[in-house]
């Protein structure tokens, strides 16, 4: 049977979450408390409560679902994103000998901000 929270019920939900979850975000493992924000995931199309996430792997999860929703054509949002990871784990393992004009190196990003902050120098 399901169960409708009431906002009161959220905190005390959290908590027992949070530890069970052995203290920590279930995606990201790091440890919930102090700065790091405890939220209570849920799924925004069947109400359902999930686990507690930290708030910014709770925001991000939101934003992907979004984006493979809309992105995806058709797709579902899950099969959107598995497939886009399929294809990240593609390339990793056989990447193509081009590279983009548009991409720096580390280096070539380091000299670009030394000249820069040499010519802000300059012009002072």
């Amino acid at each position: 049977m399901l169960l409708r929270l009431k906002n009161k019920d959220i905190p005390v939900l959290r908590e027992r979450l949070t530890i069970e979850q052995g203290g920590r975000c279930k995606v990201c493992d790091v440890a919930l408390g102090g700065d790091i924000r405890a939220c209570l995931d849920h799924d925004h199309r069947t109400g359902a409560v999930r686990d507690v996430l930290c708030q910014n792997c709770n925001g991000i999860e939101g934003k992907i679902f979004n984006l493979g929703r809309r992105g995806g054509r058709g797709m579902t949002s899950m099969n959107f994103v598995k497939t886009i990871v399929a294809y990240w784990e593609r390339h990793a393992s056989s990447p193509r000998q081009e590279i983009h004009p548009k991409h720096r190196t580390p280096d070539e990003k380091r000299l670009a901000r030394n000249a820069k902050a040499r010519k802000r120098r300059a012009k002072k």
